[in-house]
């Protein structure tokens, strides 16, 4: 089986010295070691590595999804770096991400109080999204600041669905994904949300943003932005094609679901870990594929390397 070929992406990313230099500023890591070493540095940045003995069936407070939704949402529409600048402020702002402690701050004040904690938290969100991406964090904050944990719930939806005879191993956290990004009426009969929930539907996520919260909360998968699809379709074209219509069966039969954007981030996600090295870890593979087509395999000049193995 075909494979991304991870050393390659690894040499283009860290052997040009401005490329590297680069990586080095943004992601505040030392400029020292091969690259294989300068890979895992940014790779541990990331904070998204299962950390040794972990368990995805472990509990989890609500403090530790809330800090997980919020990274997740600070990514959205702006690099990594710009908010790097902002991360600890954000993590003040938000007493050390306890969500319990910024619901009682936003109710208390009469507004005035809500109205300085939005101001703030907006200031950490540079660009476009960051209005709507300040109040999906305030969500997350009344969702998670007197609800039962949280986390809880997420592991019995990923058992429910991993337990489906149609679902292989690999496929039930890109499908809890689908069912968090998407949560649709349809999503949420067959999956029913627990009782303080409404809707299994993230404040502020669709598909590609629940991946990288479920990332956050160290399961494995990979986020198909549209740099991780452009370079995977270019890659493994054949592949991609024959996991299209595994989407929509996936799609279909556990999520009850045609949503074109459930079923095209959903392949893609499924293609990731398809052609992920078996002796890399999942998020780790995404994470350097995903920069090397941020900042090195820009759209409209990639270059002719060959990036797959096998």
């Amino acid at each position: 089986m075909q494979t991304i070929d991870l050393n390659k992406v690894i040499e283009a990313c860290f052997s040009n010295g401005g490329i590297r230099k680069r990586i080095c500023d943004d992601y505040r890591i030392e400029d020292s070691g091969t690259p294989q070493e300068l890979a895992c540095k940014l790779v541990q940045s990331f904070g998204q590595a299962p950390p040794e003995g972990y368990s995805w069936e472990g509990h989890l407070e609500n403090r530790r999804v809330f800090r997980a939704a919020v990274l997740a949402i600070a990514s959205n529409s702006r690099s990594w770096a710009t908010f790097l600048r902002h991360k600890g402020r954000l993590r003040d702002i938000l007493f050390d991400y306890d969500p319990a402690s910024v619901r009682k701050k936003l109710h208390s004040g009469q507004g005035v109080e809500r109205d300085r904690v939005e101001r703030d938290i907006r200031a950490c969100l540079p660009g476009q999204t960051g209005g709507n991406d300040c109040k999906a964090i305030l969500r997350w904050a009344e969702l998670l600041g007197d609800g039962p944990p949280y986390y809880d719930s997420l592991i019995e939806l990923r058992r429910g669905i991993a337990a489906l005879p149609q679902v292989k191993d690999n496929e039930a956290v890109p499908l809890v994904a689908g069912v968090l990004g998407i949560g649709s009426r349809r999503i949420n009969e067959r999956w029913p949300p627990p009782g303080n929930l409404e809707t299994w539907k993230a404040p502020g996520m669709g598909f590609v943003l629940a991946c990288e919260f479920l990332r956050n909360l160290h399961w494995d998968t990979f986020k198909p932005d549209r740099h991780i699809q452009r370079l995977l379709g270019l890659w493994f074209p054949a592949d991609a094609a024959s996991l299209e219509e595994r989407a929509n069966q996936l799609a279909r039969e556990v999520l009850g679901s045609r949503s074109k954007a459930l079923i095209r981030p959903l392949q893609f996600s499924l293609l990731g870990m398809q052609v992920s090295p078996a002796d890399r870890q999942i998020n780790a593979v995404d994470n350097l594929v995903w920069w090397l087509g941020a900042h090195v395999e820009k759209r409209g000049r990639e270059s002719q390397t060959n990036y797959v193995a096998g």
